[in-house]
């Protein structure tokens, strides 16, 4: 009888096992431009060839492109900037893998190339705000403790019909910007909707 109860118990703790998926698995959409991203960097940093590295972080910034509106994807807040309505955020959907959003012009250079894009964004901080952050968004932040789980949903590509660019492009004036992206890609999104994440 306790050989029977013993195996019974380990045949169910093998079988939870089993279904136990790392939380950036847990939606498929996700899940399918992870592992996208990886199907396109990993040959190429392997390759240690520039030519292939370049064309694999167009590629990279494409497929961001495409994904347009997403829902219930998965992340942890890694960065607040900014204060009231002025706010920019990191949110890590996978391993070293980003979603970047901001409310405003100068917020939009914090931590990337300053330097390079300053000049370009300058002429920008006059114009109406980017629509990186719904208001919701912006109240349920507050709420958040850095490192925190969070759901996510909003869009990445053209945001909201703003002729807003993914930063990303800006990366790639020399091979090292290449590999530095294809192993830690960071890509501009709208985030429309933020709520704490139920952990499973």
């Amino acid at each position: 009888m306790v050989g029977r109860r013993a195996f019974v118990l380990g045949g169910a703790l093998l079988a939870g096992g089993c279904f136990d998926k790392p939380w950036y698995e847990q939606n498929a959409q996700q899940k399918k431009f992870l592992d996208d991203l990886k199907d396109l960097s990993k040959p190429a940093l392997a390759s240690n060839n520039p030519l292939q590295i370049e064309e694999a972080a167009k590629k990279t910034v494409a497929l961001a492109g495409k994904v347009g509106a997403f829902a219930g994807w998965q992340g942890v807040l890694k960065a607040i900037d900014g204060t009231g309505q002025k706010v920019a955020i990191t949110v890590e959907i996978g391993p070293q893998v980003s979603l970047y959003a901001f409310n405003d012009w100068t917020l939009a250079i914090t931590g990337v190339m300053a330097d390079q894009v300053a000049s370009l964004f300058s002429t920008r901080s006059r114009e109406t705000p980017p629509p990186g952050l719904s208001d919701g968004a912006i109240a349920a932040l507050k709420t958040f403790r850095l490192g925190e789980r969070v759901t996510l949903d909003g869009r990445m590509g053209a945001i909201a019909g703003s002729g807003l660019f993914d930063l990303s492009t800006l990366l790639g004036k020399s091979d090292a910007d290449h590999r530095q992206f294809l192993q830690a890609p960071r890509f501009v999104a709208r985030i429309e909707a933020l709520s704490a994440s139920k952990k499973s």
